[in-house]
């Protein structure tokens, strides 16, 4: 094959073909080398034989090209998600003084009976939230049915869970008391905020209407 280039031979036919020529083309050359071996002595001719360097060497050359490809993405994907993180933190720390800023701003004005503060240039007021927020003061107080349970389980235990459940067998034990800490229990707040809503009275919860700055 002519390479009208000024690289050399094999790092021309890496840039030119792909991975895939490159394969099929060694293939094909070692067949004509394994046939060309019978017909001359067991000797391969010599424009073969550099054929073959070439197109080795290119092959190889395209492995390193497309390895460095790789590495040259990953540095740059790990670089990116450095920033990423950088950057994260950073709106983390600036929120954070925010929130704290705000509360206590809210803190003063309530304490103060205030509804709103005015600068020169700016109004900072204290505005009902849109909607109640869940309290909840006593969790042990909370009855069975206004908790949920999140279990992790093997499926060859849910499997015993749903043959089964003898009033000896381990699984029921472990989900009597779950001592490997797979079992997660907190309140259902969906539940507790539908009741509370209903006019259901449930002791060391309830449903109350916030404040929150607001700046203009």
């Amino acid at each position: 094959m002519a390479c009208q280039t000024s690289l050399p031979l094999p790092q021309a036919l890496a840039s030119e073909m792909t991975l895939f020529e490159l394969d099929e083309t060694l293939c094909l050359l070692m067949e004509s080398a394994m046939d060309a071996t019978g017909e001359n002595n067991g000797e391969i001719p010599g424009d073969l034989r550099q054929a073959l360097l070439d197109y080795c060497e290119a092959f190889g050359a395209k492995v390193d090209n497309i390895a460095n490809y790789i590495k040259s993405q990953e540095n740059q994907a790990s670089n990116a998600k450095g920033e990423i993180e950088r950057l994260q933190s950073r709106v983390a720390v600036a929120e954070n003084k925010v929130d704290r800023l705000k509360g206590l701003v809210k803190y003063f004005m309530e304490t103060r009976g205030l509804r709103s503060m005015k600068g020169t240039l700016n109004t900072i007021s204290l505005r009902k939230n849109s909607q109640d927020s869940l309290i909840v003061e006593r969790p042990d107080a909370i009855p069975p049915e206004y908790w949920r349970v999140s279990l992790t389980i093997a499926c060859s235990e849910l499997q015993d869970i749903l043959n089964h459940l003898p009033e000896q067998h381990p699984v029921r034990a472990r989900l009597a008391a779950d001592g490997n800490g797979s079992m997660k229990r907190e309140p259902d707040n969906t539940k507790l905020r539908s009741a509370l809503a209903s006019g259901i009275t449930i002791q060391g919860v309830e449903l109350r209407r916030g404040m929150h700055v607001r700046l203009t």
